[in-house]
C-alpha cells in the first residue's frame, strides 16, 4: 500500500541509527550450472528463471527488513514494550488497511512524448506497489480494476460502467463502517496520552 510505505519511510528514519547494522546484505546473483546436452535457448530460459527467483528472494528480504524497521520505529515512537506492541500492532494494521481500502483506486499517467492517458494497473504493479493477482486483491482493488477494464473497452455501455461504480461505492461504504469499529478497538488498547495523541494525529482514532 502506498500510504503504508510512506509511513514506513517516515518512521524508519527514527531508528536507522540504532538498527542500521541489521540491514540484510546484498547477495550477488548466481548463474545456474549448464547441464550436459542443454541447448543455448534452454540454458537462457534456465538462467532467466533463476534470476527472477533470486530477485524475488531479495525483495522478500528487503520487505522483511522494512517491516522490522517500521515496527521498531513505531515502538520507539509510542514508547511501548514488546508485549504492549503485540496488542497494538494488529489493531493498527487493521485500521490502516481499512483506511486505505476506502480510498482504493488506480493511478494514471501521461508520458512526456505522449498525448494519451495510461492507467497504472494494480495487477501490473508500479512504483512502490508490487503487482497483485486478482485473488490477492481486496474487494475495492478488484472492483477498481474491473472498472478500468470497462473504461478501456470502447464497447462498454454507460449501464455497465454505472453498475460497477455502484459496486465500488458499496464496497467503500462497507469499509467505512468496518473502519469505525477498528478505530474503537485500537483506542481500547492504548494506555497513555502519548499513544492516543500519536494515533489521533495519524487519523487512526477519533
Amino acid at each position: 500500500m502506498a500510504k503504508y510505505r510512506i509511513i514506513l519511510i517516515l518512521f524508519v528514519c527514527l531508528s536507522v541509527a540504532v538498527l542500521a547494522g541489521q540491514r540484510p546484505t546484498y547477495t550477488p546473483i548466481k548463474l545456474p550450472p549448464r547441464k550436459p546436452g542443454m541447448t543455448s535457448e534452454e540454458y537462457n530460459k534456465e538462467v532467466k528463471k533463476s534470476i527472477e527467483q533470486q530477485k524475488r528472494q531479495e525483495r522478500e528480504k528487503d520487505k522483511e527488513y522494512m517491516n522490522f524497521m517500521a515496527n521498531e520505529a513505531w515502538k520507539n515512537l509510542l514508547r511501548v514494550t514488546e508485549t504492549q506492541w503485540e496488542l497494538i500492532e494488529p489493531k493498527y494494521r487493521k485500521a490502516n488497511d481499512l483506511d486505505w481500502e476506502i480510498w482504493t483506486g488506480a493511478k494514471g499517467c501521461v508520458g512526456l512524448n505522449e498525448q494519451e492517458f495510461r492507467w497504472l494497473r494494480r495487477t501490473k504493479g508500479y512504483g512502490y506497489w508490487e503487482a497483485k493477482t486478482t485473488d490477492e486483491m481486496t474487494e475495492c482493488e478488484r472492483i477498481a480494476e474491473e472498472l478500468i477494464d470497462l473504461l478501456e473497452d470502447e464497447k462498454s455501455t454507460d449501464e455497465q460502467i454505472k453498475k460497477k461504480i455502484d459496486a465500488l461505492q458499496q464496497a467503500r461504504d462497507k469499509a467505512r463502517e468496518a473502519l469505525l469499529q477498528a478505530k474503537k478497538e485500537l483506542a481500547e488498547v492504548l494506555t497513555t496520552p502519548r499513544q492516543e495523541a500519536i494515533f489521533l494525529i495519524r487519523g487512526y482514532i477519533d
